[in-house]
């Protein structure tokens, strides 16, 4: 730890207490008295960003990371709990920005790579989403919320082709109203068979034209 003064370290530790007790407002105001007395410290930063985004406090939050990242840009923990402040904010891509930092630091950062999943799914990019997922299966094969996340963004991805491809059907068919009550209700387990029947709808639709020319 990179904290010179003594006093500055009682007034982290106590931060350190009140986190752990879920009091996150009164660990920032413990935080912010060591940075009167260490300023130049980029873990005090850091930790007070950890502390602000338990608060809810995420524009607070990711300032405090930029401070730590301006003292030490290559702390890959400031970087990832950066792009989670600014997700929480709305800011995506910045988001994922910030998470492609950490991970060009270190490729190996697993929760860069859950937060790079998670604001990807949330920006509905399901493919790029679920390999981050499958990178950190690949890192840590135990981590089964990595598996199951992995697998709701394979099936959002699928909705979302089926919903694509109803949209294109119904320029040939008269699409039943089970296949749309699929997307409707998010029905993931009949996506599969919902995609194959509607493919042989248009496919049965198709086959007439073509026979004509």
């Amino acid at each position: 730890m990179a904290i010179r003064d003594r006093n500055a370290g009682a007034w982290y530790h106590r931060g350190q207490a009140l986190c752990s007790d879920g009091r996150f407002d009164e660990a920032v105001a413990c935080y912010d008295r060591a940075l009167e007395l260490s300023p130049g410290d980029p873990l005090l930063w850091r930790r007070r960003g950890f502390a602000l985004i338990k608060a809810g406090r995420y524009r607070e939050a990711a300032a405090s990371f930029d401070r730590a990242l301006a003292l030490d840009p290559d702390d890959t923990t400031a970087w990832q709990r950066k792009g989670y402040a600014l997700a929480c904010l709305g800011w995506s891509e910045d988001a994922v920005a910030c998470c492609d930092e950490a991970l060009m630091r270190d490729p190996e950062h697993i929760l860069a790579w859950q937060s790079r999943g998670w604001v990807l799914g949330i920006m509905c990019r399901y493919d790029e989403a679920a390999a981050c997922y499958e990178e950190v299966v690949r890192l840590d094969p135990s981590r089964g919320s990595a598996v199951w996340h992995r697998e709701r963004m394979q099936e959002r991805r699928d909705l979302e082709a089926l919903a694509t491809e109803i949209r294109e059907a119904e320029r040939f068919v008269e699409v039943p109203a089970c296949i749309r009550d699929v997307v409707r209700e998010r029905d993931y387990g009949n996506v599969a068979l919902a995609r194959a029947v509607l493919q042989e709808l248009v496919g049965r639709a198709e086959r007439p034209a073509v026979q004509r020319r």
